[in-house]
């Protein structure tokens, strides 16, 4: 039987997570965490949304620099009740991002998505349902995967590589879904070094990926990054940060 690889799943999570040292499942860790959100004015900010929280890492790191009440969601009940688990502090949900419309929390004053939005199959869906959560002048933040119109994104990258953010449509799929004062950060060269520490991390712990997974794992994980590395050098994808305001 064919073995099938996902790096959302419970396997490519605990992959990641090792290498990078946290549940972390977005480049650059608490550096990317601490950059997103120097970007955010704190002020009357108490409740936080993290959308695709995975194994709740950010999550937990937005808690523990009282940013006020955290909130996370994920569609994989697996890595929720890890997180759960790992960090009580946080409120965590199984919730699919395409039914949150159904959902009716206390409205949230800042939400992000790092290196999730990818994976969503309806963007803009999720961008009007993340709406529908927010009290008027809400922050949103997009740290994620890009590509431009004329970009070919690499075939060997595959289903997990999803739905990279198409940079010329975002802004308007941000307006239709109700957001404003819309803009984008290039860091690409930021996710480039991100992964280049991150390949490195890999081959530091090749004996325990081995040993866990197998090493069909571990020489997926290894060039599936290592394509994805060369992808962000050659431009052929970019790695941005969408911000915007709901008004």
């Amino acid at each position: 039987m064919r073995m099938t690889f996902q790096m959302n799943s419970p396997e490519g999570k605990t992959i990641l997570a090792k290498a990078r040292g946290g549940d972390f499942a977005h480049p650059g860790e608490e550096e990317a965490i601490a950059l997103v959100a120097a970007g955010v004015k704190r002020d009357g900010i108490r409740r936080v949304l993290d959308v695709g929280c995975g194994r709740g890492g950010t999550a937990a790191w937005f808690q523990q620099n009282s940013w006020g009440q955290i909130v996370g969601v994920d569609i994989d009940e697996t890595s929720i009740n890890y997180a759960r688990g790992a960090y009580p502090e946080v409120d965590f949900f199984a919730i699919d991002v395409g039914k949150l419309g159904e959902w009716r929390p206390e409205p949230f004053d800042f939400v992000y998505f790092l290196n999730s939005f990818y994976a969503f199959p309806d963007q803009l869906l999720a961008l009007r349902n993340i709406k529908s959560v927010c009290r008027p002048g809400a922050s949103l933040c997009i740290f994620d995967y890009a590509r431009s119109q004329s970009s070919v994104v690499p075939t060997a990258l595959g289903a997990n590589i999803g739905c990279p953010i198409v940079i010329e449509d975002m802004p308007t799929w941000l307006a239709e879904a109700g957001w404003s004062t819309i803009t984008m950060e290039d860091w690409t060269a930021r996710y480039v070094g991100w992964y280049e520490s991150l390949l490195t991390a890999f081959e530091r712990d090749r004996e325990w990926i081995t040993e866990n997974f197998g090493d069909d794992w571990r020489k997926y994980v290894v060039d599936w990054y290592g394509t994805l590395r060369t992808a962000l050098a050659a431009g052929d994808l970019r790695g941005v940060v969408f911000r915007a305001t709901a008004p």
